[in-house]
């Protein structure tokens, strides 16, 4: 490609330093002659390209075949050959949720569906009974109908009446009709209340409008759980050795990991419809985490297994947590 001659000036245009030679040694820009011509405006985009490419291949292949190896990269300094972090997870959680709505966008549109199917909340990523419980009455039955517990019956039993309540004026007349010893608890009753309210605005829609909602915000909700797992981390290894912003970067490489095994395999159950895809990128994500805990702490592969398992433990059950209580605002807020 052949170089864009030099300005006669030596005043840098874009932070106003003397410029010696062809690049500015404060700001790094080019001091050459602003009319370009196409053919060095493309040669420019290419040379950025390949360059970006580089790094990302190299990025991504260290990533997906050397688990623990990036964070140790980073940790030891050696950081300008690699994405940093932080904008490697940007990037590749955009991409998959921008990949799982697309898919589920059209999966809906190749069958025609108005409501949401049970493989639809699947490639959400979202637990199918958390999504039922948004839906309203209808799906709080079939979340509970399973369960023989006492609480599991109860819970059943009044979706299955309330089912049928149109109206929060309906809901609230039945209440008190109820003997004391049937009404619920208030908790209870706001929560089934809100239920009907949003099913009298929404109809057959609810389902649709609750995952929308989830599918949305749930980017929002990963910047909470990631560094939950990064504090997670912290309460189970050496505090002197490693500090949490360690086990932050560890947590960030983990996740972006895990999104894209996820993005695979939501694109492999939509194309063949099973759901063997699923269950391979779960245990994918385990394995790579036993894996990546023991190369990047040096600990035995036993310890790094029974703290993976801990941790995965600990992770899910703030998950439900964290959704529970997006629950609650969808429910109290938003709708």
């Amino acid at each position: 490609m052949k170089t864009q001659p030099l300005r006669k000036e030596k005043n840098c245009l874009n932070c106003g330093t003397e410029v010696p030679e062809r690049y500015c040694t404060h700001c790094g820009q080019e001091n050459t002659v602003q009319h370009e011509t196409f053919g060095h405006l493309v040669g420019h985009f290419v040379a950025d390209i390949f360059h970006y490419d580089s790094q990302f291949l190299s990025t991504l292949k260290a990533l997906l075949v050397k688990p623990g190896f990036l964070t140790r990269e980073y940790m030891a300094g050696r950081r300008v050959r690699y994405v940093n972090p932080i904008k490697l997870y940007v990037f590749i959680s955009f991409v998959f949720f921008f990949g799982v709505l697309a898919l589920n966008s059209s999966h809906k549109e190749e069958n025609g569906e108005d409501e949401v199917t049970e493989e639809t909340l699947i490639n959400t990523g979202i637990g199918k009974d958390t999504i039922r419980l948004a839906a309203g009455t209808a799906g709080l039955k079939k979340a509970f109908e399973n369960d023989s517990s006492a609480t599991g019956r109860r819970i059943t039993e009044l979706a299955t009446t309330m089912n049928n309540v149109k109206s929060t004026r309906e809901f609230d007349s039945l209440q008190r009709t109820l003997p004391d010893s049937q009404r619920m608890n208030s908790v209870a009753r706001k929560l089934l209340r809100r239920m009907v309210e949003v099913q009298h605005k929404y109809g057959k829609d609810t389902q649709a409008v609750i995952v929308e909602m989830f599918q949305h915000n749930l980017p929002k909700l990963m910047f909470i759980l990631l560094p939950l797992f990064a504090l997670f981390m912290k309460w189970m290894y050496d505090r002197k050795k490693w500090l949490y912003a360690d086990h932050a970067i560890f947590a960030i490489h983990l996740h972006t990991f895990a999104f894209i095994i996820g993005l695979l395999a939501s694109i492999l159950t939509a194309i063949f419809h099973k759901g063997i895809f699923l269950t391979i990128c779960y245990w994918s994500i385990f394995i790579y985490l036993v894996l990546a805990l023991r190369n990047n702490y040096h600990q035995s592969l036993v310890k790094s297994l029974f703290k993976s398992i801990f941790l995965l433990g600990i992770y899910l059950v703030s998950a439900g947590i964290v959704f529970l209580g997006f629950l609650v605002l969808i429910f109290g807020i938003f709708l």
